[in-house]
């Protein structure tokens, strides 16, 4: 069996031969029309002949029909003028304008059936170069035509398909009574059809079919057109399940979710910022901005866990509104931080705010503005809400046990300081008395000398100042305050804790020194607990070589600059160190390797730096005696070391 290519070959190799054959036929018909008509006797209207000629071209296109029909009329007014023309009778002429007329019209015929079957030529190719399958099928559901897009669709070529049924070699599947009724009443049917291809594939097509008539009405075959929609069902499908599982999600979420229209919003943002102005800064500046912003953010939809987050009645609550009015106004810094966010071309921006639910309760809530996809000028916006209500409550509540903690820590340090505190007030005082009553003897004398009272007083002023100052820093360390975050001078701070601890080092025969890299930029912390951690650490150093008799007890306070950008504060003993594999558990609560200790101290430590935003680490040193460590955060970086012993 040939294939269409092969037909196409063998007709292009004919075509030549048959229009030469053609040809040939029609000039030995022409001349032996035209020599019977003129050299015969013969009464006939031989021309007529000629119309044999002219239909026999016509398969040669418009011109050549009209040249035949041109050169046929023409010989046969020659024939006429050479037979007839000296003495014409009345049946001579009938004849010569009934060929004439036969011709004429047989030539406008000819043009008229060849614009016809130019036209249907047009069509055919048409249907050929159409993308979709155009089948011709008979009143017997017979295939007798199949275009290439039903060769490339069902996979089957057309010699393999003409002359099969359709029903059969497609296994189609339709609703038959519906599409009877419909090219009976109507005479033609659209809707979807289900066929197999060549290769067992199943297709979904969208499918038109015309009923076919012949002249007196009768049926005679339809026509169909299809396109093939299987891969877009496939993707619809795919789609909708997509769908299904977001929909799923969005209203299984445990946490408060809303889709929302920003673009509103944005627009209104974007145009109120002037030229020249940066929209961060100009809404910072212009909270009203913000507010009237977020009030056109149309809700779309919410789930279930938005609508308990805000205590609504039902979803309809929520959408067609906005959440402007929920929002405390303390939040407009955040929420301008989002809009700036998403300007910036940001999908996904966090801010915490506080809103006020339907209930009137208030809520802190971390919210989590993304840009879904498609979501053309922010026209989709998905907004999740994590209410951290509770969370921030119990931090707060952390934050105050913590505080009262230390403080607790800090007085139970003054108690073990008492004796020396006692002593550091005792002796300026002891020295304002001296000194008072040396000034009295002086006012006693006959003749008082005034310079000396001058300076008895002088020195009981100096003292008086001392012991101010001692009693100044136990008040500032015993005082129960929140944490007051500022830059401290950290040299300072040691100077000070070094003198609250000075008269109990030498109580114990420690001898104390510091190392410094000269000047130390500010550390950002609380002066009062860093002081606190100092102190402890101190304090337990000097504990920790009470047992020492073999070698000198030193304490060392060493400060050096960290690369990092922090500096960093040792305590260095001269003691008996840590046991074995405790370095890691010290700063744990209640852990303690004193005898007496409650295991508080240095868990308080630890929670007092890394609140500051430092760490603190403990591990013993290489020969004898264990170093505590802490950082604390800083600006600007110095690093010299200079040795300073201290007395």
């Amino acid at each position: 069996m040939h294939t269409k290519a092969g037909h196409e070959l063998v007709a292009n190799e004919l075509r030549p031969r048959r229009s030469a054959v053609l040809n040939a036929l029609a000039i030995l018909l022409t001349a032996s029309i035209f020599a019977i008509d003129v050299f015969t006797p013969f009464d006939g209207a031989i021309a007529v002949l000629y119309i044999g000629v002219i239909l026999l071209l016509a398969p040669f296109g418009r011109r050549v029909v009209i040249a035949s029909g041109l050169m046929t009329a023409l010989l046969t007014i020659l024939a006429f003028a050479f037979g007839h023309l000296s003495d014409p009778s009345e049946g001579a002429v009938s004849r010569f304008l009934v060929s004439l007329v036969a011709i004429l019209i047989t030539t406008l015929l000819s043009i008229r059936d060849r614009s016809s079957r130019t036209t249907l030529e047009e069509q055919a190719r048409i249907l050929e170069l159409s993308h979709d399958t155009v089948i011709f099928r008979n009143s017997r559901d017979i295939i007798v035509y199949w275009n290439d897009g039903a060769e490339k669709l069902y996979g089957w070529s057309r010699d393999a398909a003409i002359g099969r049924i359709c029903g059969e070699l497609l296994q189609c599947r339709f609703p038959t009574q519906e599409i009877a009724a419909a090219l009976e009443n109507e005479g033609q049917w659209s809707g979807e059809v289900v066929r197999t291809r060549r290769d067992g594939t199943r297709l979904v097509l969208a499918s038109r079919w015309l009923r076919r008539r012949d002249p007196d009405g009768r049926f005679i075959g339809t026509i169909e057109s299809s396109a093939d929609l299987t891969e877009r069902r496939r993707a619809d499908e795919q789609l909708r399940a997509t769908e299904r599982k977001y929909r799923t999600i969005f209203d299984s979420a445990g946490f408060a979710t809303w889709e929302s229209d920003w673009s509103e919003t944005m627009r209104i943002a974007l145009d109120s910022v002037p030229d020249g102005q940066q929209l961060g800064p100009w809404l910072e500046s212009h909270p009203e901005i913000t507010q009237q912003a977020i009030a056109a953010a149309v809700i779309r939809d919410a789930n279930p866990a938005a609508v308990d987050l805000f205590e609504a009645d039902a979803r309809e609550a929520l959408i067609g509104g906005n959440l402007c009015g929920r929002y405390t106004p303390e939040g407009s810094s955040a929420l301008s931080n989002v809009i700036v966010g998403l300007a910036a071309g940001d999908s996904l921006v966090e801010a915490e705010v506080r809103l006020q639910t339907f209930g009137k309760r208030i809520a802190d809530v971390v919210l989590r503005v993304t840009l879904l996809p498609g979501g053309q000028n922010w026209s989709h916006v998905l907004v999740m809400a994590f209410d951290v209500t509770e969370r921030n409550e119990a931090r707060a509540r952390y934050e105050q046990i913590s505080t009262e903690l230390a403080h607790a820590g800090r007085v139970s340090m003054l108690g073990q300081l008492a004796a020396s505190i006692a002593h550091e007030v005792n002796q300026p005082l002891a020295a304002i008395v001296n000194y008072g009553k040396s000034a009295k003897r002086f006012l006693h004398h006959s003749q008082p000398d005034l310079d000396d009272v001058g300076r008895c007083v002088d020195k009981m002023i100096s003292n008086a100042v001392r012991a101010a100052d001692v009693v100044d820093r136990v008040r500032k360390l015993a005082r129960k305050a929140t944490s007051q975050t500022d830059l401290i001078d950290l040299s300072e701070l040691i100077e000070d804790a070094i003198d609250l601890i000075r008269r109990e080092a030498r109580a114990h025969g420690v001898t104390l020194r510091r190392r410094s890299p000269g000047d130390l930029p500010d550390v950002v912390a609380d002066r009062v607990q860093v002081q606190q951690v100092l102190v402890n650490l101190l304090m337990n150093g000097i504990h920790s070589m009470r047992e020492v008799y073999d070698r000198s007890r030193e304490l060392c306070v060493d400060t050096s600059v960290m690369p990092d950008g922090t500096i960093r504060v040792a305590v260095i003993d001269c003691g008996t160190g840590f046991p074995t594999g405790a370095e890691a558990q010290i700063f744990e609560p209640f852990f303690t390797t004193k005898s007496d200790g409650m295991g508080i101290g240095l868990s308080i430590c630890r929670s007092i730096i890394e609140n500051q935003g430092g760490r603190i680490s403990a591990a013993n040193n290489e020969l004898f005696g264990a170093t505590v460590s802490f950082t604390l955060p800083v600006s600007a970086l110095r690093a010299v070391e200079m040795p300073e012993p201290i007395s």
